[in-house]
Parts: C-alpha cells; structure tokens; sequence
C-alpha cells in the first residue's frame, strides 16, 4: 500500500495530474494512521492450552487446544498460530474478532512428538487492521510444558520374565502372596488389593485383616542403558534442544521402557542406571506413570543425577547398549553381580559406525566388536537393528517370554 501511494503520487507529479498526487498522499496518509492505530492498540489477551492427552507419547499425535480471551478489552481481529520447537513448519494459523468478553479456541495437531519436556509457546498472536493492509505482532504468554514418555509395547501374557531366575521368582512369589504363616498383619485400609487379605488372621480376629507386606522387597531387576552419544553413531546436535539426538538410542529407551512395564507386570522392580552408576529411573512395579516421566527425562550424554544404589546379591541384569569403549565395557562387567544371569542387546544404528583412533581406551569400539567381546565374558547377547520390534528384540534376548 505504501508503494502503491509513493508511486501513484511520483505519476500525478510527473504528469502534472494534482488528482493523482492527491491520491497517492492519501494512500500514504491512510497507511500511517492505521500504523499508528495498531501500535496504540492495547491488547489485553488470556492464553489457555489444554493437551490431548495430556502427556504425549513419543510418535504419536497430540493435539493441543489453544483458548484465546479478552476478557477486560478488545483486540480486533486477531490471528494466531502456536510457536511448537519440534516442528519446522507452523501450526495452522487460525483468525477471529475478539471483542472485550469473548474468547476463541482452536485446535492443532501436533505431528510426531519427541520423548522429552517440551516448553510451547509463546503464542505468536497477529493483530490485524480492519481492512487487512497492516498488522502487528505480539507474543502472549504463558508457555505450557508438555511431557512425552517413550512409547511402551505390550508383552502378550505378562508371564513372569525369563530374566529374573529361580530365585528371583521365589522371592517374586513369595513379595505377591504373602508367606501362609506369615505373623505381621494389620487392619484392612481402603484400596488394599483382596490378594493381600490374610484369612486366618481374618477369622481370628473378626475383621478383615491384611498382610503387612512392606517387609517384603519385591525382586529387582538391574538395567544398564548406555548413554555417551560416542557409543551412538546417528547421534546428532538439534537447534530446538540442548542434547543430542539418536534415533538408535531413542529406540533403546524404548526397548529399557517395556521391558521395565513387563517385569512390573510379573510383580518386579526395575532399576535403570547408566555405564557410570548414575540413577536414570526406577519402576517399583505400581508407578507407571512416574516411571515413564522419568524416562522423559534420560537423555544422552547427561550428567546430572545421583548414584543408584549398589547391587545386592545376585539379581538379574540387562544391558541395552551400541559403541562402547574399552573403559565402559570394563565399568559394565563391574556392574554385573557375581554369579547373576547378563543379557545385553547390542543395537546398530542405521548410520554406518565409524572407528577413528582405534586402540585408545576413548575410541568406542563398534557395536560387532562390542558383542563379541561380552560373548566371551559370558554374557547372553542378542543383536539387533534400531528397526527391529522391541517386543521380539527382548524375546529373542531371553528378557522376556516369547
């Protein structure tokens, strides 16, 4: 429009046509106004999201229901689209008139989410002129954090897993049922499953009793997941994120995820540590829900956290890893309890493994040698490819029941 009057006015001149001059000021004069009008415009704007569901999942659509009010003063017409870190292109713009009181909402779909805390927003909200020849941007807050956990298959039958040995299984056992003598027993409370009512102590005492079974650990099962983006060799910076990003680990995270749901089907703990004993998550077999938002969080070559606890006896181990090197195949076989049943699945990424320095301690070696060496430690190895089925990886491994 601007153009429109500057050249409209410069033909009236040379063509000594005052109407056209006339004109061409006006188109001017009108444009300036209406900047100036958008720039004293007040916009009093309300931001409210609501995700569906509520915490992702990684791959899986999300959609996100974006409200927008003026509840003291209107805005005009206003358009708006979702600032979202993931994605490379935008959210559908969606446009409405906001007078003072009403409220517009929109929903967008959110394509392929990755695992992780999200922060999205602000809202990049457009106030536009009347006539549509001018608008002015703002950003409303505030942002809204939108968790996504790894996705989780279902192992068919929920039996109890391969992994946790005869006594393991003894103790799994004895943690669900409770021991037939057993002497410590208390009230029934609200929400105690009817698994844990003592019936003994029930007709003794004439009210329902229960089982004390807070003595009882239930057996755990140690996971090892590997996460020096060196040993990953898709991993890659992103410009919407601090960490790097691998396809091949975000699929072991997966593999770490739904083992830990079928070992707290079968009535087992999960402790999932890195190569360097640093606590990534723990499924204590009723909290799902926790356990996936801590995966969330296990990104690669993170250095926060604390020390898991020590390994007690011989309980099962499960090492999901790719690259190693020589330091950390030697930090793994010290995490191994004496005498305990090791699984370990070897992934390989669908990038190529290149090898630079071969012989130093730090060069990772690839995922082929990696295998054969802990085959000759005495581990149980499976490999398998980033494309594989969680499911039949695990199976195959011997982690889980086929």
């Amino acid at each position: 429009m601007l153009l429109a009057g500057v050249a409209l006015g410069a033909a009236g001149w040379l063509a000594a046509a005052p109407v056209l001059v006339f004109a061409g000021c006006t188109l001017v004069l009108l444009l300036g106004v209406v900047l100036v009008g958008l720039s004293l415009r007040r916009a009093d704007l309300v931001v409210q999201r609501r995700f569906t569901p509520g915490t992702g999942t990684a791959g899986r659509p999300v959609t996100e229901t974006v409200r927008l009010s003026a509840p003291r003063r209107g805005a005009g017409t206003v358009a708006f689209v979702e600032d979202v870190p993931w994605l490379t292109t935008a959210t559908p713009t969606a446009t409405s008139r906001l007078a003072r009181g009403d409220a517009t909402a929109a929903a967008f779909r959110l394509d392929d989410p990755p695992r992780g805390r999200h922060v999205v927003g602000p809202l990049r909200v457009d106030l536009v002129e009347a006539y549509g020849v001018a608008r002015r941007r703002l950003s409303v807050g505030p942002t809204a954090e939108l968790v996504v956990v790894p996705e989780v298959d279902d192992v068919r039958g929920s039996r109890p897993s391969r992994s946790l040995g005869e006594g393991a299984r003894r103790r799994r056992e004895h943690s669900l049922t409770g021991g037939e003598d057993d002497p410590v027993t208390r009230e029934y409370r609200t929400g105690d499953p009817l698994r844990r009512v003592h019936w003994k102590a029930t007709a003794r005492q004439g009210e329902l009793m229960v089982r004390q079974e807070e003595q009882h650990g239930l057996p755990l099962v140690r996971v090892v997941l590997a996460t020096t983006s060196g040993g990953w060799a898709d991993a890659r910076p992103v410009g919407w994120q601090s960490a790097p990003v691998s396809e091949a680990f975000e699929w072991a995270v997966a593999v770490v995820a739904t083992l830990a749901a079928d070992l707290a089907r079968a009535g087992s703990a999960t402790l999932v540590s890195g190569l360097d004993g640093r606590l990534l998550a723990r499924h204590d077999g009723d909290d799902a829900e926790g356990f996936l938002e801590q995966a969330a969080d296990v990104s690669l070559d993170d250095a926060s956290g604390t020390s898991a606890p020590s390994s007690s006896g011989r309980e099962p181990l499960v090492a999901v890893l790719s690259g190693a090197t020589a330091d950390e195949l030697e930090a793994l076989a010290r995490l191994r309890p004496v005498g305990s049943r090791a699984t370990v699945v070897v992934v390989e990424p669908s990038m190529p493994f290149a090898v630079h320095g071969r012989g130093a301690a730090s060069a990772p070696l690839p995922p082929a040698e990696v295998a054969g060496r802990l085959r000759e430690q005495g581990w149980r190895v499976h490999e398998a490819s980033a494309d594989d089925d969680p499911v039949e990886a695990l199976q195959l491994a011997g982690a889980v029941d086929g």
